[in-house]
């Protein structure tokens, strides 16, 4: 039996821990408008789907496969969809530095490039953590405690304290 997608939408909601407004918020709909597509009452469009994958970090496909979402709509679906924030590729290059870092430890080499990249990660990290620029969405509490465990990983790779 194939599930309703409003069913599905609403499961992987609840599975991340957002409420129908932080969904709404992140597509940029309404709250009324995710409760409608959660009940069935309306069908998402493909951009919707798109989005929503993203957010869920699946593809489209995936996200509509043994579902009520119609067929000819889930045709136009693209196979892929955005699904990293800014911040979520920022994390993650910091821990390629980081990575990195932990290979030249014990190396002539360390010293400098460990100075280079506290100097170049901490500023960025401490932007993250000062959202005063108005075009910024207010952080998630998951991600405040992210960006202070990545701020930790990089001082204990550099030597650095955290005072």
């Amino acid at each position: 039996m194939l599930e309703s997608i409003g069913k599905r939408i609403s499961r992987l909601r609840k599975a991340h821990g957002w409420t129908q407004q932080t969904l709404s918020e992140r597509l940029a709909i309404s709250r009324v408008a995710v409760s409608h597509i959660e009940m069935d009452l309306s069908i998402p469009s493909e951009r919707t789907i798109s989005l929503l994958a993203g957010l869920f970090k699946i593809s489209p496909y995936t996200l509509v496969e043994g579902t009520t979402y119609p067929q000819a709509k889930a045709e136009r679906l693209p196979y892929t969809a955005c699904c990293y924030t800014k911040l979520e590729m920022e994390l993650a290059l910091l821990e390629k530095d980081l990575a990195w870092i932990r290979r030249l430890e014990g190396t002539t080499l360390w010293e400098e490039c460990s100075r280079e990249i506290w100097q170049t990660w901490h500023p960025r990290l401490a932007h993250w953590l000062d959202h005063t620029n108005e075009e910024w969405r207010p952080l998630e509490e998951q991600e405040q405690k992210a960006i202070q465990e990545a701020y930790q990983r990089l001082a204990l790779s550099c030597h650095q304290t955290t005072t």
